[in-house]
C-alpha cells in the first residue's frame, strides 16, 4: 500500500510495473544504480520511497522470470560463506578460515566472469529476430520474454 501511496502522490509520472518500463530504464538503472530512470521522463527526486519500489519492480521481475542461475550459484556461496563465517565465531576454528578463504575466491572469480554487454545481447536478438529492437520502446517484460524464448529455441 506505501508504494501504491508513493505513486499517487509523486508529481512525476514514474514507471508502475515491469510490463511499461522500457528495458532501457531498467539497464540504466542495473548498470548506473541511478534510479531516476524510473521516472517517465527520466527526472526526479530519488528518496526511500523510490529505493522500495525499485525493490518492488524487482520482486516482479524474479516472480515472473526467476532467478539467473549463475546468479543463483553466487547466492549459495555466499550463504555457505556466511555460515562458515558464523560458525568460526562459535567455535574459533581456525581451518574454517581455509575454507571461509575458497569460497570467498570462488565468489571472486564469479564475479570477474564477464558475460555479454546489452547492446551485445541486442544484437544477437536482433538478427534473430530480423528486425531492429528499440530498447526506449520495447518494455522489461518483452524484453525477458524474448530471450527467454530464444534460449528455448521458441523465438520466431
Amino acid at each position: 500500500m506505501k508504494l501504491l501511496n508513493f505513486i499517487y502522490n509523486t508529481t512525476e509520472s514514474i514507471y508502475s510495473t515491469i510490463d511499461e518500463m522500457p528495458i532501457y530504464n531498467w539497464v540504466q538503472i542495473q548498470t548506473t544504480g541511478d534510479l531516476k530512470y524510473l521516472y517517465k521522463s527520466c527526472k526526479g527526486k530519488v528518496n526511500n520511497d523510490l529505493f522500495d519500489f525499485w525493490e518492488a519492480l524487482q520482486d516482479e521481475y524474479i516472480n515472473r522470470f526467476g532467478l539467473d542461475e549463475s546468479y543463483r550459484k553466487q547466492l549459495k556461496l555466499m550463504i555457505k560463506v556466511s555460515k562458515l563465517n558464523c560458525e568460526f565465531v562459535l567455535t574459533k576454528d581456525r581451518f574454517l578460515l581455509n575454507e571461509i578463504n575458497m569460497v570467498e575466491h570462488e565468489i571472486n572469480q564469479a564475479n570477474k566472469i564477464e558475460g555479454l554487454s546489452f547492446y551485445d545481447i541486442k544484437d544477437h536478438a536482433e538478427k534473430h529476430k530480423g528486425f531492429r529492437i528499440d530498447p526506449k520502446v520495447v518494455t522489461v517484460t518483452e524484453w525477458y520474454t524474448t530471450l527467454k524464448n530464444m534460449s528455448n529455441g521458441k523465438a520466431d
